[in-house]
């Protein structure tokens, strides 16, 4: 009988081994370069460098995405308003809702004045409602004297 684990090796000898600093190094270079970063800045400079860069290209990823989200949706909102003469059977003198007049609010600041301009002019509305209906009952008024 012949001892199978003389013909495998031992456990050390099948293991590889990690690789070294510099194999690692020389592995994610290209994606520094690829980001931005040179080689001055990747090999001399300071090594907590390439932490902002990995944490300035997740930022730029974040707001490339926002940004086809955003159009995206500007899309689907010009898509949907045109939906009404998109249709194979629309009545005659169907006509596409008009496109979107302002921009999307998507800061904070401009979220709140878009309530606010929405409010205001709700406000307005209901007051215009009011003096018309202040108009017509002193008409009523004035026609029973």
């Amino acid at each position: 009988m012949t001892d199978e684990s003389a013909n495998k090796g031992s456990e050390r000898e099948n293991r590889s081994a990690p690789p070294s600093y510099s194999e690692i190094f020389l592995a994610k270079f290209p994606y520094y370069l690829s980001i931005g970063m040179t080689e001055e800045q990747y090999w001399d400079r300071d090594s907590t460098l390439v932490k902002s860069y990995r944490k300035a290209e997740e930022l730029r990823k974040e707001r490339v995405n926002q940004e086809m989200w955003l159009q995206g949706m500007y899309i689907y909102d010009a898509i949907s308003r045109l939906s009404p003469i998109l249709r194979a059977f629309a009545k005659k003198g169907t006509k596409a809702q008009p496109y979107v007049e302002e921009a999307y609010p998507i800061n904070k600041k401009t979220v709140e004045e878009a309530e606010l301009k929405k409010e205001k002019a709700k406000s307005e509305k209901g007051l215009r409602y009011m003096q018309a209906y202040m108009v017509q009952a002193n008409k009523q008024l004035q026609e029973r004297k």
